[in-house]
């Protein structure tokens, strides 16, 4: 899979799985249209795949109005625990070793000197997303390796409320077993770092630094 593939994918499923305010609805059909532009070059059935999952989701919105629209998502993820976005929660339950988790996924941040600019908590999915989009392949996808469990969990739970949330989790889990990485970087109870990689700028929402590469960076 192509870089440029990877690392779109991963901001749009972000941006998908983030609150839909006004903005997002204004502007998710314009980010997935520009994002299939991004990813033309890729090899035709893996884009096709991908297309079809992002695309299955915003299709599932037709129709609905703004308030049931950010009604399902406030019922599907702030009301369900099995989709709770809380990777560390999914993988480790309400088990002590969650802070330590925490602390530990911050620290992995840190060592990149992103900044955060969010209250969310380091492990919440969209968040995730974002920094997955910026580091190494075996780094980022490494990352969301080692939350694997989570992840099937919240794309289990999505597709018994059908929700049009599953496809994005599907699409996740796709370009995951396309990596063909089986191993994490993220150790939960002793933290040893993933491997080395050079410093990336968060390009999200929740990042206090906009876009790719290693320039001029606020610590």
């Amino acid at each position: 899979m192509k870089e440029l593939t990877r690392r779109s994918s991963w901001m749009l499923f972000s941006q998908l799985l983030q609150y839909p305010d006004a903005a997002w609805q204004d502007s998710a059909d314009e980010m997935y249209v520009n994002w299939c532009h991004l990813i033309q070059d890729e090899e035709a059935s893996t884009a096709k795949s991908l297309q079809e999952f992002a695309g299955q989701c915003l299709a599932e919105f037709v129709g609905m109005d703004t308030e049931a629209i950010t009604a399902a998502y406030v019922k599907t993820f702030d009301f369900s625990k099995k989709a709770n976005m809380y990777l560390t929660y999914g993988q480790l339950g309400d088990d002590r070793e969650r802070g330590p988790a925490l602390l530990k996924l911050k620290q992995v941040y840190e060592e990149e000197e992103i900044v955060l600019d969010t209250d969310e908590l380091p492990d919440y999915l969209p968040l995730v997303l974002e920094y997955v989009a910026v580091a190494s392949e075996e780094r980022g996808i490494g990352l969301l390796v080692s939350f694997r469990k989570a992840l099937v969990s919240i794309r289990d739970a999505l597709h018994h409320m059908s929700s049009p949330y599953r496809h994005v989790l599907d699409a996740m889990l796709f370009i995951i077993d396309q990596s063909g990485m089986t191993e994490g970087c993220f150790e939960m109870t002793a933290f040893s770092g993933c491997a080395d990689t050079p410093p990336s700028l968060g390009c999200g929402p929740m990042w206090a630094t906009a876009g790719y590469g290693s320039v001029g960076r606020n610590v």
